[in-house]
């Protein structure tokens, strides 16, 4: 007569001789340890085994109830239970195991159905932006300043750029003795210093452009766009502005203290000139005329673009410039008509 049951770990059903009743082994499939039911006991029949049996290390019974040795001989070793026989032919893992696994299926399927969500969240704000959002395109005015009043220029503040008063000192001073000036077919920039301290920069067109400023008041939601993102979109530029002037005033004080190498005022021109001239929004935008890119050279508080163009051009378009990153931060383009003349800057 054999015993049959479960085991309580791995499900796997056994079979063993009824003689290893009440007995400890170790399942043959998952090889947990466990103790043998004595179905024996329950009716009364064979007593139930012998606590020696359920010592730890496992061996074979080699009679249905063991007897104890005498006291002053050494216990024999504990009944392993013999091979048992397993009714279910196909392997099964630990409760344990099946239980992660549906855990780590049930944990996918819910990330997979998240993105999913996701995505089609975004395609449908995006559908919506797109053709009933903020629109920044359109047509806009421009008017072309006339050639005795096309100038531009602004005042240097280094106070903040973290250099010495000594070495802003210098370099004005020399700046004011020998103006420094950076010429071109595109423009004309001029460094200066000035009487009473400081230093200045002064842009003019250069001999093959002209300079115009674009109305952007005609495009309202152009405006809102500034007046919302207005201050953020200065941030690079004013972070660009103070490293470039410290890099300035140093380049020039070693230049003025080894008379070596005069520093690369095109790249100052560039960095220093155009964005002490420029706001948030048009450090960001260029002019094309004829797939050709022209630079915006001022900003003022009235809601107008300057920008240098090639004399006599009546159309153009401004949009977006491309960033050392590949990034376009405006997002909008606009076809610009020139359409009067200005005799001074409004």
């Amino acid at each position: 007569m054999a015993i049959q049951f479960d085991c309580p770990f791995c499900t796997s059903t056994l079979k063993v001789p009824d003689s290893t009743a009440g007995k400890q082994g170790d399942c043959p499939r998952c090889g947990t340890k466990l103790v043998i039911p004595n179905p024996f006991a329950a009716e009364g029949g064979t007593p139930p085994a012998d606590p020696a049996a359920a010592a730890d290390s496992a061996v074979s019974p080699s009679q249905d109830t063991p007897t104890p040795p005498p006291a002053s001989q050494t216990p024999e070793p504990s009944p392993v239970m013999p091979p048992v026989n397993v009714v279910a032919p196909q392997p099964r893992s630990s409760a344990t195991a099946q239980y992660l696994r549906k855990r780590r299926k049930s944990n996918a399927g819910g990330v997979i159905l998240f993105l999913f969500f996701f995505a089609v969240m975004v395609g449908v704000a995006g559908y919506f932006y797109w053709n009933f959002g903020l629109r920044l395109e359109g047509n806009l005015v421009a008017a072309r300043i006339s050639s005795e009043a096309a100038k531009v220029e602004q005042r240097l503040n280094p106070a903040n750029a973290g250099v010495s008063e000594e070495v802003i000192k210098a370099v004005n001073q020399n700046l004011l003795e020998t103006p420094r000036r950076v010429q071109s077919d595109l423009m004309d920039v001029l460094f200066y210093g000035l009487e009473k301290g400081g230093l200045e920069v002064r842009l003019k067109p250069g001999a093959k452009t002209e300079l115009v400023r674009v109305d952007l008041t005609g495009d309202p939601a152009l405006m809102d766009y500034i007046s919302k993102q207005g201050a953020q979109l200065d941030q690079p530029r004013v972070a660009e502005l103070q490293s470039s002037l410290k890099n300035f005033y140093t380049d020039w004080n070693a230049f003025l203290q080894t008379q070596g190498v005069m520093p690369d005022l095109l790249h100052y021109r560039n960095t220093v000139c155009l964005n002490s001239m420029l706001g948030g929004l048009g450090y960001f935008m260029e002019a094309r005329v004829n797939n050709k890119i022209y630079p915006c050279v001022h900003e003022d508080f009235k809601g107008g673009l300057y920008f240098l163009v090639p004399k006599g051009t009546l159309q153009f378009n401004i949009l977006g410039r491309e960033m050392e990153n590949g990034w376009k931060t405006f997002p909008g383009k606009y076809e610009v008509q020139v359409t009067q003349v200005y005799e001074s800057q409004p």
